[in-house]
């Protein structure tokens, strides 16, 4: 994949974090919104690096199924990326977000990065979100494919 379409991948993935960034309220303590970036930084190199090479070689409408699909893999990857790194805070600083639980019983967090991917899949689905970011998915995918074949030689 080239270095353009990596790095076109972070910023989506950057900006879309922003979406449960303030619905959820994730945004704040700044801690916590550097997870957020950071954690959508991750899931768009990974949903990039993933859907590349299905969207050099897809088809116009090939490339709308692959952004309808990408909402809940990326919403679902970004969850999983945020319970990770909420952990890594917990044991480095010893500092709850909201991605670990803080529970009183040892061993004093409940950490579920599965239930986290299931949940936020779910969510990115409903009706009100879904209305705005299916369309925003499948644009989020048709400028990647225009980011991977803009200076791909002619065949």
């Amino acid at each position: 994949m080239k270095r353009i379409g990596l790095a076109w991948g972070a910023g989506a993935g950057v900006l879309w974090s922003l979406v449960p960034g303030f619905l959820s309220e994730l945004l704040h303590p700044p801690g916590q919104a550097a997870t957020v970036v950071l954690s959508g930084a991750l899931t768009g190199l990974l949903l990039s690096a993933g859907m590349a090479p299905l969207l050099v070689r897809a088809r116009r409408w090939q490339v709308v199924v692959l952004g309808l699909v990408s909402l809940p893999l990326g919403a679902g990857s970004f969850a999983w990326f945020l319970t990770w790194s909420h952990l890594a805070v917990l044991k480095v600083t010893g500092v709850h977000f909201r991605g670990v639980m803080e529970i009183v019983e040892p061993p004093g967090y409940i950490f579920d990065p599965i239930g986290s991917f299931w949940w936020m899949a779910e969510m990115s689905l409903h009706p009100m979100p879904g209305l705005i970011c299916l369309p925003l998915a499948i644009l989020t995918a048709i400028g990647l494919r225009r980011q991977l074949t803009r200076f791909a030689p002619l065949h």
